[in-house]
């Protein structure tokens, strides 16, 4: 079962440069869930804006209640 938890290699293009580098075991367990499933760019950003939104929210809700 060890090789099932073997190391992600992960290619980026920063600034021109390719770097390599080991994706931790849990961004590793993460991508293979993740496996073949896709999101548009526009699926993204609403995915990020709900996110901040609700972090947002949960952040304000103890204000507002002080404020009522």
């Amino acid at each position: 079962m060890t090789g099932y938890f073997s190391d992600v290699q992960a290619t980026a293009i920063v600034e021109g440069k390719v770097i390599r580098f080991r994706l931790s075991p849990a961004l590793a367990r993460a991508h293979r869930e993740n496996r073949g499933k896709n999101m548009t760019a526009a699926g993204a950003i609403e995915f990020v804006e709900a996110k901040r939104r609700q972090r947002a929210l949960r952040h304000a809700q103890p204000y507002l209640e002080s404020r009522s």
